[in-house]
């Protein structure tokens, strides 16, 4: 698609505008951001500077955002072909603006408002026939950055062009998720989530539910976020929560559920208090200055320590490992916990059936603004599906529940789901119409479970599968049996990774792709495996598992086809090491990658820190640079301090990333990119020449390393099983004995001692001890 959007204004600088135009610029866009004055607007654009998590994919993005103020610069607004007006939330206020703005429009330039909640038939009173044409509401979830989804709302007089245009650059150019909502209160997102919000709360209350057992029984383990209900609110800010409360209790007078929209009596108090989450440190949760966090008593609205959550339906739940398996078995589970979340999940699914069609015509853009929204990984509608819809109708109905009469003549009619697959193809049920219909796919969509369905398997393992693509491209997709939410490296995926390796050396495919369409990459290597050799003292079993890994990566390195890596969300230790070796990566936006075995008490070992080395070398220009202790430097403290590159665009700067790999926003398109870039190097590919020629400054930069590792442990920033770790990690990356000012090492050698470190390290006691805190804890520890 061509980019007809070259340049943004966003009107109000405040945290939600500033963000924004943030976001505009991790996606290259020139933005002008505008406020009262331009110390607001100057000051609005530091703060993406300083704003955690970050707005920015890398702080150099800032420098694409100019502040303005209206007063002197309005007329640069007919430089723009797109302004987003993100001001204070008061009809008044925005009326005022779009008075001042209009006669400085470009003819053709879309004007949009980011409302949460204002509807769209009051904004547009004072515009003109033309620019109603012209107009629409984004709304964008905060953080921009992170939330995919972009609610789009037109007008009776949008046009259509128009609403195509903005769409289509929303999701190309932006990554978004495009959700089409009604002129509703809340829209989509906001109406369900918090609708569903409100429900937990006054249930909670209800069942003398604590803070801390909601949040664990409404977060990872039923596919939700980590921060569930009440630490979400917190991040939210809770007055946030209490106006978008509002806004459904004032607007949706003829809603069923209206009086679950009456705001808590805890919610009051916390606002009227000033405590408002996370930006005033206390709200629903208490961060005491010696870091203790405290939980409130949801009837009292005193602070007091959170208390262990036990419950027999989540340990059940816990067992399952997929979200659909996860959130049946906490809902048919018969305790307290059980009764709670059937009681919430019921009410807020009954409640999603009864919004068609008063916010959507179908069930795919309620459920896509859950996911893209608030985080779910199962839409309303997925997850009734998950949970059985005619069983869970059954019980409802016996429970005196009202199931929406369009669900219970599907049933009749023969569909039991409101999703199914038939021939490869997803279908959905419309409830309008009462047929079924193809779920909509976007040209650069491919979907993996669909290729499964059609039979394009060629093989199956218990942690990857080999998938045809198409094109004579060949697919290796991780799903670890034991943990599919991290993908750790087990002996599957290696066996599955050189099976894919030998397809396509034998000629049968022109390329391979490594990529899946799971929550994370890989976040590296099995801990536990590598305990097992430990605790039975296997060193030379240890030794041949990573010389087996290593001569896999360099497998991958010089194959006669292109291996092109399709790295996303966590992609850590030896998830670096099995995309750093491809000749393309094609990268989505949201990648946290980095060479982490420190953290454990080793270094990489499988051929990560030779990766990193190259990397860093041709991002500096190739073979030809002279003085490369800089770059051997940049290698030991990103791989010393566990650096973990939290974008794509950080990572080309740490060298997880080459310079020339591929940055996609939409994560939807990163298997469709990987594809089509895999198929362009197929054409004439030649792999890389082995490198026998690596100059390394050996041990006189070894030396300089070992002052500053001994300053480090003097001042107690290290320990010294950290100076001990870090030795080892300097001699191999100084290439060992063999380099020098005058000496070369090639690849292999530095694999070798690369082994031996890690096999040594794996040897030591507190090594030990540091990997089993990481899998008992799920942090690093400090020995």
């Amino acid at each position: 698609m061509e980019n007809n959007i070259r340049k943004v204004a966003v009107l109000g600088a405040g945290v939600m505008g500033a963000q924004i135009a943030g976001h505009l610029a991790n996606a290259g866009i020139p933005v002008l951001l505008f406020d009262i004055s331009a110390e607001l607007a100057d000051k609005g654009l530091q703060t993406l500077t300083t704003l955690k998590p970050a707005p920015l994919y890398k702080a150099k993005n800032s420098q694409l955002i100019t502040a303005c103020a209206y007063a002197g610069d309005l007329a640069r607004l007919g430089e723009v072909d797109w302004v987003v007006e993100a001001v204070a939330e008061r009809l008044d206020i925005k009326h005022k603006v779009y008075e001042q703005i209009a006669p400085h429009l470009a003819a053709d330039a879309i004007l949009t408002s980011n409302t949460s909640g204002l509807p769209l038939a009051d904004l547009v009173t004072e515009l003109s026939p033309d620019l109603k044409r012209r107009f629409l509401i984004t709304h964008f979830f905060n953080p921009p950055r992170y939330m995919r989804l972009l609610e789009v709302v037109r007008g009776e007089e949008t046009d259509e062009a128009v609403l195509r245009r903005m769409a289509d650059f929303g999701e190309q150019v932006l990554g978004k998720g495009i959700v089409y909502a009604k002129d509703t209160p809340n829209f989509i997102g906001n109406r369900i989530g918090v609708h569903a919000v409100m429900v937990t709360i006054h249930t909670a209350l209800h069942m003398g539910l604590s803070v801390e057992e909601v949040d664990r029984l409404t977060g990872t383990i039923v596919g939700r976020p980590k921060s569930a209900t009440f630490r979400t609110a917190d991040l939210v800010g809770l007055d946030i929560l209490a106006q978008v409360v509002q806004t459904s209790y004032q607007r949706a007078e003829a809603d069923e559920e209206h009086e679950t929209f009456q705001s808590p009596a805890i919610l009051k108090t916390l606002v009227d208090a000033g405590r408002l989450g996370q930006k005033t440190r206390a709200g629903f949760y208490k961060k005491e200055a010696n870091g203790e966090i405290l939980s409130v008593d949801l009837k009292s609205g005193d602070y007091g320590p959170q208390k262990r959550v036990r419950f027999d339906g989540y340990r059940l739940a816990k067992d399952r490992h997929t979200a659909a398996g996860q959130i049946r078995a906490l809902n048919g589970s018969d305790d307290k916990a059980g009764h709670f979340f059937h009681e919430i999940l019921t009410r807020t699914l009954i409640y999603a059936a009864n919004r068609i069609p008063e916010i959507s015509d179908d069930i795919i853009n309620i459920d896509n603004a859950m996911k893209w929204g608030f985080g779910w990984q199962l839409g309303p509608f997925e997850t009734w599906d998950a949970i059985g819809v005619e069983c869970s109708v059954a019980r409802m109905q016996a429970e005196g529940r009202p199931v929406p009469a369009w669900v219970t003549q599907m049933l009749a009619a023969g569909r039991k789901q409101f999703y199914a697959v038939e021939n490869g193809v997803r279908t959905y049920y419309d409830p309008l119409n009462e047929t079924v219909h193809d779920v909509p796919s976007g040209e650069r969509h491919l979907d993996l479970s669909l290729l499964k369905a059609r039979g394009n398997v060629i093989r199956r393992d218990w942690s990857g599968s080999l998938i045809d693509l198409g094109d004579g491209v060949l697919d290796l997709a991780f799903h670890s049996i034991l943990q599919p939410a991290l993908n750790p490296i087990d002996g599957s995926i290696i066996d599955m990774l050189n099976a894919a390796l030998d397809e396509v050396e034998a000629g049968r495919y022109r390329a391979l792709v490594l990529g899946h369409q799971g929550q994370n990459f890989c976040a590296g290597a099995n801990l536990a495996l590598i305990l097992g050799f430990c605790e039975r003292g296997d060193w030379d079993g240890l030794e041949r598992t990573v010389d087996h890994l290593q001569k896999t990566t360099q497998r991958i390195r010089f194959l006669n086809s292109p291996v092109v890596a399709a790295p996303f969300q966590l992609t850590l230790g030896g998830g670096f090491e099995l995309v750093a070796p491809a000749a393309h990566r094609v990268a989505a936006a949201e990648l946290y990658i980095g060479a982490v075995e420190m953290g454990v008490g080793l270094i990489p070992g499988s051929g990560g820190n030779l990766r990193l080395l190259l990397n860093l070398m041709e991002n500096a220009g190739g073979a030809g640079r002279l003085n490369v202790y800089p770059l051997i430097q940049k290698a030991f403290e990103t791989i010393g301090f566990a650096r973990v590159a939290t974008s794509a665009e950080e990572a080309k700067h740490l060298g997880y990333l080459l310079n020339t790999d591929t940055i996609v926003l939409n994560p939807d398109h990163l298997l469709w990119e990987t594809k089509h870039k895999a198929l362009e190097l197929a054409e004439g590919y030649t792999p890389p020449a082995y490198r026998d020629d690596l100059k390394l400054p050996g041990k006189g930069a070894r030396t300089a390393m070992a002052a500053v590792l001994k300053g480090f442990k003097a001042q107690g920033k290290i320990s010294d099983h950290d100076e001990t770790i870090a030795r080892k990690l300097a001699y191999v990356l100084t290439g060992g004995d063999r380099a020098g000012l005058t000496r070369t090492v090639d690849e292999q050698y530095l694999l070798d001692i690369e082994r031996e470190a890690f096999v040594s390290l794996a040897a030591e006691p507190l090594s030990q001890e540091r990997m089993k805190y990481m899998l008992k804890k799920g942090k690093p520890l400090r020995n």
